[in-house]
């Protein structure tokens, strides 16, 4: 162990109630509180941009299925990456699918929507 971090953040709930969380972490690395910062950043911007994004799309941490969980997980991955192509506002996307599935089909099939 080379560093120990110790960070405050405040958080506003949807309510509009506002408290401060601490949170640690420890560093193999010897390390600058802007480099622990920077690194910190790094890694919550890799989980809201996958994490996040997967489970507001395809509800992964609701989903209960523990079989084949791994192909499911895959999956997701697909079709999150998928409707990334499409646009950047992948939620609204999914919603216009839900309402016209066929959609989905001209979004996979191009030549479909030239019909």
């Amino acid at each position: 162990m080379q560093t120990l971090i110790r960070r405050e953040h405040q958080v506003t709930r949807r309510d509009g109630t506002q408290r401060v969380e601490v949170r640690y972490a420890v560093s193999s690395l010897l390390l600058t509180a802007q480099e622990a910062e920077r690194i910190w950043r790094g890694h919550w911007g890799i989980e809201n941009r996958s994490h996040h994004c997967r489970d507001v799309v395809r509800h992964e941490d609701a989903c209960r299925l523990r079989r084949g969980a791994q192909g499911r997980a895959m999956l997701n991955g697909v079709v999150v990456a998928l409707l990334s192509g499409q646009t950047r506002q992948i939620t609204a996307l999914v919603r216009r699918l839900t309402i016209d599935p066929l959609l989905a089909l001209e979004l996979l099939i191009p030549e479909l929507a030239s019909r």
